[in-house]
């Protein structure tokens, strides 16, 4: 049994031996604890309930926990490791990074298989805890109680974040999430059975999880989740402590909401200045210059010799005046670039010498800096977002408009500023971006 049992608002039914802080009377919990998520419970039926509790005391009685722990900390160790290592190869020079490539390579090998077999360890976990259940309860209720929780995962997830952002309306926080789950589309679960697997995932699928307990009657389970409505038992088994939890919730998310607020009121004021990278290359191109120099003088010495100007001489004349011309064009080229605006930062987005109009932060999903032989800045746009018609420019820029990313290509950079220094640059802008929308989101339901 666990040492504690704590009925909350949010982030589902789980355990923990985790030392947690209770507010508001900022009780201190130690050992093995029980969430049990009153979202849900309003959905489930007393054997449905019973079934889900059961499944997570048993990741308590087979040490579950204690073992999950050791293996987060080696985790841990080895993405710094990892890390080490590839902060290593990027900053250190053309020599050095070849030298920390090998090594690099193989620890992120070796992370990779290490997380993919850590993962498969939890989804087992997971099976052994399923098939434990069906020790007490019948197979159909635990089928029906997960699909439930599956089903309603990400509806009640979005009412309680829309929830936050209305913390002036008078609903309480379970009826508030009744309403809307009462009025939003419920998913199709053939759907959600036909959800693939990752291997990088520690939970598994529902289709997954119902292999484990050998329940394959889906049609009538689909039959009975057609209408998945509220139920009194939530207020019949905690009715004291329901009022309790609601005015501590509100009051709690309330001073959290107000706290945030001014948060990013400071944040979205911040990085109001504009910062204009140019391309370099001045060293790179006069080396590309002498290489383009010396096969022009030995195409001249080839033409000038004395020998038979037979049809091997020919084709030699040929490729190397091919070669020559080929080393000048990319001097010309990059003598052109130099000097060129690589890429803008600016309040409102980024400015690219190849697009018309500018990227909003907001519409930048991630992004990444790496540096091999050139240092590399990678953006990764919304998929929904359309930047416009690419325009050839004098800067290195890449653009895949299927997968919506761009590639700049920075040989070198004028100034004081470094491409690898933009990136918390780039980071700050993006999250005072994200602050913005939601202070915007805040006012909105204000008013």
């Amino acid at each position: 049994m666990p040492n504690h049992i704590v009925l909350c608002i949010g982030n589902g039914f789980r355990v923990s031996n985790k030392a947690v802080r209770l507010y508001p009377d900022r009780i201190v919990l130690t050992g093995n604890t029980l969430y049990l998520d009153s979202t849900y419970i309003n959905y489930l039926t007393l054997a449905e309930l019973s079934s889900i509790i059961a499944q997570r005391l048993s990741h308590i009685a087979s040490n579950d926990l204690n073992v999950s722990a050791n293996f987060n900390r080696q985790i841990d160790k080895l993405t710094e490791t990892a890390n080490f290592l590839y902060q290593n190869y990027l900053s250190y020079s053309l020599f050095e990074n070849y030298l920390f490539y090998p090594p690099y390579l193989l620890a992120k090998y070796f992370y990779c298989s290490f997380n993919k077999a850590i993962h498969w360890w939890y989804r087992s976990t997971e099976a052994m805890a399923d098939l434990n259940v069906l020790k007490v309860t019948h197979k159909e209720q635990f089928a029906l109680a997960l699909s439930k929780m599956h089903l309603l995962q990400t509806r009640i997830n979005q009412a309680l974040e829309n929830y936050y952002y209305k913390t002036h309306i008078n609903f309480l926080p379970l009826d508030y999430v009744t309403h809307y789950v009462e009025h939003s589309e419920t998913p199709s679960l053939s759907k959600l059975l036909k959800k693939s697997p990752s291997v990088y995932a520690r939970h598994p699928t529902l289709a997954q999880r119902l292999s484990y307990i050998k329940y394959g009657e889906l049609n009538r389970l689909s039959g009975l989740l057609i209408n998945i409505s509220p139920t009194t038992l939530l207020k019949d088994l905690f009715s004291k402590e329901l009022n309790i939890l609601q005015s501590d919730y509100q009051n709690d998310i309330q001073e959290t909401a107000e706290t945030k607020l001014n948060y990013l009121k400071h944040i979205s004021s911040q990085h109001q200045e504009t910062i204009t990278l140019k391309q370099g290359g001045i060293i790179r191109s006069f080396l590309r210059s002498l290489l383009a120099g010396l096969f022009i003088l030995i195409t001249y010495a080839c033409i000038t010799t004395d020998k038979a100007h037979d049809s091997e001489w020919l084709i030699t004349v040929i490729i190397l005046s091919m070669i020559s011309a080929f080393c000048l064009f990319r001097c010309y080229k990059m003598y052109k670039s130099i000097g060129s605006a690589l890429l803008t930062m600016k309040p409102r987005g980024l400015i690219l010498p190849c697009f018309d109009k500018a990227i909003p932060w907001k519409q930048i999903d991630s992004f990444e800096i790496t540096g091999q032989m050139y240092k590399k800045l990678t953006l990764y746009l919304n998929p929904a977002f359309k930047p416009g018609e690419f325009k050839p420019c004098n800067a290195k820029i890449k653009y895949n408009k299927r997968n919506n990313h761009i590639q700049i290509t920075a040989y070198e950079i004028r100034g004081k500023l470094k491409l690898p220094d933009c990136e918390s640059l780039i980071s700050d802008y993006i999250r005072v971006a994200h602050a913005r929308i939601e202070l915007q989101l805040f006012m909105q339901n204000k008013k």
